[in-house]
C-alpha cells in the first residue's frame, strides 16, 4: 500500500488547508465539491512527500449549495506523482452483509497549530443511508469528525481499500461531531462516470469498459433507450437514468450478460450517425455475434412463478416479490411488498394466485428463492388457491437459494459450474448422505470443495446446518431430503436409510431438468401411501437452482 501516500491535504491558492482528497490516478485526485467551492485551482498535498502542488478544479456533480446531491470534484495535477493510487473497493462489494461489524478510518485537516493530519474511525452501512445518496458515519469511542475531514477517504486500515467519500458532519460539540455522512462509491460514479474506469468491475474487461463509456460520453438516456431497456429486461425505468452510460451499467450489473449484449445491440440502433460506426466496430471486437444475438428459444425450460424472498436487517421482516418465468426469459411480477415475518405465507399466496393464471395452459412449476434458513418450510402445502384451500403440490415445488440469485455472490459463480456440468452429463448420479454420516461440518465441507463433479446430493434425513451450508457454498445446485429427521437408536436397518435408498433409486438416471418432475410424482405417491411406513416423497424437499433461471432482481432503480 506504499505507506498510505495517496492520502493528501487540500488548500486554497493563497494558503491554508480547506480539507482532504485522495490519489486514485498519478494525476487525480477527488474530493468534495463544497470544499473546493469557488475555485477554479486549488493546491494539494502529500503529507511528508510531495506539498503545495498546484492542481485544476473539475466540477462533476450538480452540487451548488449546502444539501445538495453530487457533492463530488476532481482535482488534477500538473505533473504525474510518483504514489500508488489507492485502492477501489468494487461496487459489488459494499452490500450490507459485506459491511456489517466493521471499522473504517478516515483521515482529515482539521485547524491545528502543527497544520497535521489528524484520524478517526467510523462505521457506517447501506441501511443508514439517507436520500439514496449518503450513508450515515458514526465515530468510535473518543473519536470526533471535525471541519477539514471533508474529501476524505473512508477506507479499511487493514486493507486500504476505500469505500466512499466523508462530505459533512453534524457540528454539536464544540466544532465536533460523532455523527457525519459519506458518498458511498456507487453514488460517486453515479456523478462522475469516469471512476467506473478505475473500478474492479466483473463485466467486459477494463479497457473495453473505457472504451465504451468514452463512445457514450455525452448520450442522453431518450425514450427509445428506455423502450428497449423494458424490452430487454421486462421493466420500466421508472424516473429513467442520468446517461446511457448509466443505463448500461444497470443492466450489465443487474442481469445475465446476454441481456447486456441485447440492449447493447439496441442501444446502437439509436446513437447518432456519427458515432454508430464507431460503435459497432467496438460490438465487433468486444461482443462476437453482439449484432445477431439470439433471444431465448419459445419453450427454453417450463414456464414458473418464482417467489423471491429476501431478509429484511431489522424489523424481523422480509422483501416479498413474486415473478414470472416464461420461454426462457422473464415475464411479468408483482411490486416487492415488505411483510413482517408472521404475513409472508399470506403475501406469497396471494402474488401467487395473481399470477399463475398468466402460466395456465404451459408446463410450469412454483420456485422458493428463500434465505438458507427458509430451504426446509414446507412450501408445497402453501396454498395455490387461498379461498378454495388448493395446495401448492399440485404442481411441481422446489426451493433456491436466494443468495445465488444476487449478482455479486460467489455461490452464485461456483453454481453455475457444477450445473454446466450436470447438464452436459445429462444424469443425475446423485451421492447418497446417509442419516448417520459423520456430521462435523469441515470434513463435509472438504469432501465437497475436493469433489468438483457432486452435483446432486441425496440426504437419508434432514441435514444438519453445516452440511447445507457447506453445499451451498460450493454451488450445488441439486438436493433432495425428506424433512421427517430419523430418530432411530440404531441404523442398520433404520426409516433413513430406507428412505436414502428409495429415493436415490428414484432420481438416478433422471436428466436433471426432469427433478421438479420426478419430486412431485414422489410426493403424489406419498399421498396415498400407507401413513404408519416411510416413504420417500413425504415431506419432501428438492433443492433445484437452475442458475439461468434468473428473474429481475427486486432492486431500486439507480437515478
Amino acid at each position: 500500500m506504499d505507506d498510505w501516500q495517496w492520502r493528501a491535504w487540500v488548500g486554497h491558492p493563497s494558503g491554508g488547508k480547506l480539507g482532504a482528497a485522495f490519489l486514485i490516478t498519478e494525476t487525480r485526485l477527488l474530493t468534495c465539491a463544497h470544499t473546493v467551492q469557488g475555485l477554479d485551482e486549488a493546491r494539494v498535498g502529500f503529507p511528508g512527500l510531495l506539498e503545495d502542488l498546484p492542481a485544476e478544479v473539475v466540477r462533476c456533480g450538480d452540487w451548488r449549495r449546502a444539501g445538495d446531491p453530487g457533492d463530488v470534484a476532481v482535482l488534477e495535477l500538473r505533473r504525474p506523482v510518483p504514489y500508488e493510487p489507492a485502492r477501489l473497493a468494487g461496487p459489488d462489494g459494499l452490500h450490507e452483509h459485506d459491511l456489517a461489524g466493521r471499522t473504517f478510518a478516515v483521515c482529515g485537516f482539521p485547524r491545528r497549530t502543527d497544520e497535521n493530519e489528524r484520524h478517526a474511525t467510523v462505521t457506517t452501512s447501506p441501511h443508514r443511508g439517507m436520500r439514496r445518496e449518503w450513508w450515515e458515519l458514526k465515530t468510535g469511542p473518543g473519536d470526533w469528525l471535525e471541519e477539514g475531514y471533508s474529501g476524505s477517504a473512508v477506507y479499511d486500515a487493514a486493507t486500504g481499500e476505500v469505500i466512499g467519500m466523508v462530505t459533512n458532519a453534524e457540528l454539536r460539540h464544540g466544532d465536533r461531531a460523532d455523527l457525519g455522512w459519506m458518498l458511498p462509491l456507487p453514488r460517486i460514479r453515479a456523478h462522475w462516470e469516469e471512476l467506473d474506469d478505475l473500478l474492479p468491475l466483473r463485466w467486459l474487461t477494463r479497457d473495453a469498459r473505457r472504451e465504451l463509456r468514452g463512445l457514450l460520453d455525452g448520450v442522453r438516456f431518450t425514450d427509445p433507450l428506455a423502450a428497449g431497456l423494458e424490452q430487454v429486461t421486462g421493466r420500466r425505468a421508472s424516473g429513467g437514468f442520468r446517461s446511457a452510460w448509466a443505463s448500461v451499467r444497470y443492466v450489465a450489473e443487474g442481469w445475465p450478460e446476454d441481456r447486456l449484449v441485447r440492449y447493447l445491440a439496441a442501444l446502437g440502433r439509436h446513437l447518432p450517425e456519427a458515432a454508430r460506426g464507431r460503435f459497432d466496430a467496438w460490438s465487433a471486437r468486444h461482443l462476437p455475434g453482439a449484432a445477431a444475438a439470439p433471444r431465448p428459444a419459445p419453450g427454453a425450460g417450463p414456464a414458473s412463478v418464482i417467489v423471491r424472498l429476501e431478509r429484511v436487517t431489522f424489523d424481523n421482516a422480509f422483501d416479498v416479490t413474486v415473478h414470472t418465468w416464461i420461454d426462457g426469459a422473464a415475464g411479468t411480477s408483482r411490486p416487492t411488498e415488505r411483510v413482517p415475518d408472521r404475513r409472508v405465507r399470506p403475501a406469497v399466496e396471494a402474488g401467487v394466485a395473481a399470477l399463475a393464471p398468466a402460466l395456465f395452459g404451459r408446463d410450469w412449476m412454483i420456485e422458493f428463492a428463500v434465505p438458507e434458513s427458509w430451504l426446509g418450510k414446507p412450501f408445497e402445502q402453501w396454498h395455490l388457491d387461498p379461498r378454495n384451500k388448493i395446495p401448492m403440490r399440485r404442481y411441481p415445488v422446489v426451493v433456491r437459494d436466494v443468495e445465488r440469485m444476487r449478482p455479486d455472490s460467489i455461490r452464485r459463480d461456483q453454481a453455475h459450474h457444477r450445473w454446466r456440468l450436470l447438464r452436459e452429463r445429462g444424469r443425475s448420479d446423485p451421492r447418497a448422505i446417509a442419516c448417520d454420516a459423520p456430521r462435523k461440518g469441515r470434513d463435509f465441507q472438504d469432501w465437497l470443495e475436493a469433489n468438483v463433479d457432486f452435483c446432486v446430493l441425496v440426504y437419508g434425513s434432514r441435514p444438519v446446518r453445516s452440511w447445507l451450508t457447506a453445499a451451498l457454498n460450493n454451488g450445488v445446485p441439486v438436493m433432495l431430503w425428506t424433512r421427517t429427521p430419523c430418530d432411530a437408536p440404531t441404523h442398520g436397518d433404520c426409516r433413513g436409510h430406507r428412505v436414502l435408498d428409495e429415493l436415490t433409486a428414484a432420481v438416478c438416471d433422471e436428466d436433471p431438468g426432469d427433478l421438479p418432475r420426478v419430486a412431485l410424482a414422489l410426493r403424489k405417491a406419498a399421498l396415498v401411501a400407507p401413513k404408519d411406513e416411510p416413504h420417500c416423497g413425504r415431506d419432501l424437499t428438492l433443492l433445484w437452482d437452475d442458475p439461468s433461471r434468473l428473474p429481475d432482481p427486486p432492486l431500486a432503480m439507480e437515478v
